[in-house]
């Protein structure tokens, strides 16, 4: 019996110090990946990314938490940089980068999943990520934005064009669905950026802005998307046009109205 329990003893010994020296392993191994993160080299963050994501362990890490956080907010000016890049070049097809678009993709969800969307830095670096207008973090956007409207007003009025066009469709979906969360000031500068994006010089804003018009506006926009539709120069390609989709905009605005408007009452002009 006293045979027994000294094997046992030892054994449990033995298992403490392996789980020691585990623990210690992996402890090394999450600050060689998470000073990873910071390499000027894509893949090896993308490396590094994908084994801490893949632990669950370490995902729970308030400091691992904080890194991708803030690899989230340097991707994000990455993304800005060469999109400056491009704009200079007139945005000239470069090849697949499928593989980063995932990889950022991944990046902002797992972010996301964790991320404290009442705290204003935190909102800001998700708000001014890459997605689209129509998707389901662009709802969170929306539902958040008396928090993210500030940092959307700021972005749409970047120098990168493409970073207008993304935007401002965010705005107008705003001011389409939360409009009432923000106060007047604010909700009165979102609704002037609007109006100004559809008289960009970028055709790529004007468009994104009249579709998203389209999908979200309201009775209020009528009249700019009227002057749209008679003087945007933008040529038609396969029969469409800047102008077209300034119609159909229209069009789908008062078809919403027309359903939620009480019986008596008159359109707007």
């Amino acid at each position: 019996m006293k045979t027994v329990l000294l094997v046992t003893i030892s054994f449990f010994t033995i298992g403490l110090s392996c789980w020691g020296q585990e623990t210690t392993s992996h402890k090394a191994s999450v600050t060689v990946l998470l000073a990873k993160l910071h390499s000027t080299k894509e893949p090896e963050r993308e490396e590094a990314f994908e084994k801490l994501r893949t632990n669950p362990a370490s995902l729970q890490s308030p400091k691992v938490r904080t890194a991708l956080l803030e690899l989230l907010e340097r991707e994000n000016h990455e993304n800005d940089s060469q999109l400056a890049e491009a704009q200079k070049k007139g945005y000239p097809d470069e090849g697949d980068n499928e593989g980063y678009a995932e990889y950022y993709g991944d990046l902002l969800g797992i972010v996301d999943s964790f991320a404290d969307w009442n705290d204003s830095r935190q909102a800001c670096i998700l708000a001014e990520g890459a997605y689209n207008d129509d998707s389901a973090f662009a709802a969170k956007i929306v539902a958040h934005a008396k928090v993210t409207v500030p940092c959307l007003l700021k972005k749409s009025q970047s120098p990168i064009s493409m970073n207008r066009a993304v935007t401002v469709p965010v705005l107008v979906r705003v001011l389409g669905e939360a409009k009432g969360s923000l106060d007047p000031t604010t909700a009165l500068a979102a609704r002037q950026i609007v109006l100004r994006a559809l008289q960009d010089p970028d055709e790529a804003v004007r468009a994104f802005t009249v579709v998203a018009l389209g999908t979200y506006g309201a009775e209020d926009m009528i009249p700019a998307l009227r002057k749209v539709a008679k003087e945007d120069p933008a040529p038609g390609e396969d029969g469409r046009s800047i102008s077209t989709s300034a119609v159909e905009a229209i069009a789908a605005i008062e078809k919403r109205s027309s359903k939620g408007r009480e019986p008596g009452s008159h359109p707007q002009n």
